[in-house]
C-alpha cells in the first residue's frame, strides 16, 4: 500500500539487490515512496513525468555516466535534491559530482542512517 502523502524518492542505481534493498528499507519508513530506475534513460523520463521530493542517483550506470545524468536533470529544470551514489570516494569525483548540480554524494557501501 503507497502512502499518498509519503515523500517520493526516484532511486537510479543498476545494481538491483542494492535498488531492491534500499527501496525496501525507505518504504518500511511510511513517509518515503520510492520509485526505482535501472539506468539513466529511464530515471531521466521518470524525473521529467512527474515530482519527486529527492533523487538517489548511482554514478555508474550502463547507459550514461549518472553525473551526466545529475546535469540534464538540472538543465530540465528538475530542483529536488540528488544525491549521487557511489563506490568512487576522491576528491575529484565528490567535486565532479557537485559541479554537475549534485546536492550531496554518498560512497557505497553506505548505512542508510548516513543517507
Amino acid at each position: 500500500m503507497t502512502s499518498t502523502n509519503g515523500k517520493k524518492i526516484l532511486l537510479v542505481d543498476d545494481d538491483d539487490a542494492l535498488r531492491s534493498s534500499l527501496c525496501e528499507q525507505l518504504r518500511l519508513h511510511e513517509e518515503f515512496d520510492t520509485v526505482e530506475a535501472d539506468n539513466g534513460t529511464k530515471g531521466l523520463e521518470l524525473a521529467k513525468a512527474e515530482y519527486f521530493d529527492a533523487v538517489l542517483l548511482d554514478v555508474g550506470l550502463p547507459d550514461m555516466d549518472g553525473r551526466e545524468v545529475c546535469r540534464l536533470m538540472r538543465r530540465g529544470g528538475i530542483k529536488s535534491p540528488i544525491i549521487m551514489l557511489t563506490a568512487a570516494e576522491s576528491d575529484a569525483d565528490t567535486i565532479l559530482a557537485l559541479d554537475a548540480g549534485a546536492n550531496d554524494y554518498v560512497t557505497k557501501p553506505f548505512k542508510l542512517g548516513v543517507l
